[in-house]
């Protein structure tokens, strides 16, 4: 009985280690003198272009207040805004910016791929990057206004993870760049038991769905576009195979029944050795 529980208490151990390689993040494991460390990694950045459901921010400038106003909703209006935000008046005209909910007063890109915008309509805005839809909305309303500036931005960057990671849901970054990492550590990092040789990412193109498998125990994945976030990205940690096996808190709980189911079988052999 003794040998069979050192023998239960072995194979627990090892079921319960889980490698290092298989935890750590960023190794150079192909030893590669590009990616060693102090070493300029270049990076793959590529122009987000606008798809359906993006949400916008869209403000015009302008030295007269007048000569823009009629460009927003009437609940956007810049003194609607202003107020609402708290702030003074000038001469150059925000828009959006000051809203709380850009879900409700942000402009949202439709399934046609077009925005609407007061007085100008219909805008196209998918398959456009945001540099490129400002200058074609800037060209639609120089005939009317030549003292004009407009400004496109993204209402952060949402994304939705899940699997094995501390805080499952849905999360936007507010910023204009995020890469996979800032994305998993915004969800408290993931857990002992995540799988992060296989992370897959669902990625939306104009056409469909992609599914990317990222390897984010190693550094080649920062040299390619899936190193930086897009909206609505969808990322899912599977869990690591030996957690079948039980690992990290499950193992905890899976030992002490083993432990329990022997402990009980040893006194029942004992009892019935003695008779």
């Amino acid at each position: 009985m003794k040998k069979l529980f050192f023998a239960a208490l072995f194979v627990g151990a090892l079921s319960s280690c889980i490698p290092n390689k298989k935890v750590v993040y960023l190794q150079n494991k192909t030893l590669d003198p590009k990616l060693a460390n102090d070493t300029l990694i270049p990076l793959n950045r590529v122009d987000y272009r606008l798809q359906s459901n993006d949400i916008l921010l869209i403000n015009f400038y302008s030295k007269a207040k007048e000569e823009v106003e009629k460009y927003y909703p009437l609940f956007a209006r810049p003194d609607n805004v202003l107020n609402a935000a708290g702030r003074g008046n000038g001469q150059m005209m925000g828009g959006l910016g000051g809203v709380p909910n850009a879900y409700l007063t942000g402009y949202h890109v439709g399934r046609d791929g077009k925005i609407e915008i007061n007085t100008l309509g219909s805008v196209q805005a998918s398959g456009l990057t945001l540099t490129e839809l400002k200058h074609a909305i800037e060209d639609l309303i120089k005939p009317d206004i030549k003292d004009i500036i407009v400004s496109v931005k993204l209402n952060g960057i949402p994304y939705t993870i899940y699997g094995e990671v501390k805080q499952v849901g849905s999360n936007t970054l507010m910023q204009y760049e995020a890469n996979l990492l800032e994305a998993i550590a915004a969800a408290g990092d993931l857990t002992i038991n995540a799988d992060r040789n296989h992370v897959l990412i669902l990625r939306q193109y104009p056409e469909g769905v992609k599914i990317h498998e990222l390897d984010i125990t190693g550094r080649d994945f920062i040299k390619t576009d899936l190193f930086f976030l897009r909206p609505d990205d969808v990322i899912y940690v599977p869990p690591l195979k030996i957690r079948e096996l039980g690992s990290g808190d499950s193992f905890l709980k899976n030992f002490a029944s083993l432990i329990t189911i022997i402990s009980g079988t040893a006194l029942i052999i004992s009892l019935i050795t003695k008779k």
